[in-house]
């Protein structure tokens, strides 16, 4: 039974892809979304000052949360103590921004250039994202590879 347990430690199999999704995948995508969302929607800032404040607001909290996403990615990757607590809180902060995305462009003044279609895109996105974020989660909750490597 403790050659078993031996066996599951170590970033390896699903953690180390969750750790890869952590450090490359999701910067990346964040990095990349703000550099093409930004670039598509330069020709509407002047028309739409609302439209500017969101797409700044966007890309604030998208950098924060890449870093938030490297910052817990390297700490389960070294197997710091608190690496799951932290990685699970980066998840219920993607949750949360996921839930608050669709209602920004009313919030932040630029619901005139939004329309219909683009709040359920911008739902059906956030849906992805949380069944992303709680697919990670329970998988943190309940695997014997992070028990055995970080402690309960």
């Amino acid at each position: 039974m403790n050659g078993t347990a031996e066996e599951l430690k170590g970033v390896r199999g699903w953690l180390l892809l969750f750790c890869l999704n952590l450090t490359i995948l999701d910067p990346s995508a964040v990095l990349f979304n703000l550099f093409v969302v930004s670039n598509l929607a330069k020709p509407y800032f002047s028309q739409h000052p609302g439209f500017f404040r969101l797409v700044l607001v966007n890309g604030v909290v998208g950098i924060a949360l890449a870093v938030f996403s490297l910052y817990a990615g390297v700490s389960l990757w070294k197997r710091l103590p608190g690496a799951p607590a932290a990685a699970k809180k980066y998840l219920a902060a993607i949750s949360a921004f996921s839930i608050a995305a669709p209602f920004l462009p009313s919030l932040f003044g630029s619901e005139d250039v939004p329309n219909r279609e683009t709040f359920y895109l911008n739902c059906l996105n956030s849906l992805f994202t949380l069944i992303y974020a709680a697919a990670w989660y329970l998988y943190l909750k309940r695997s014997r590879r992070v028990r055995e490597t970080y402690g309960s």
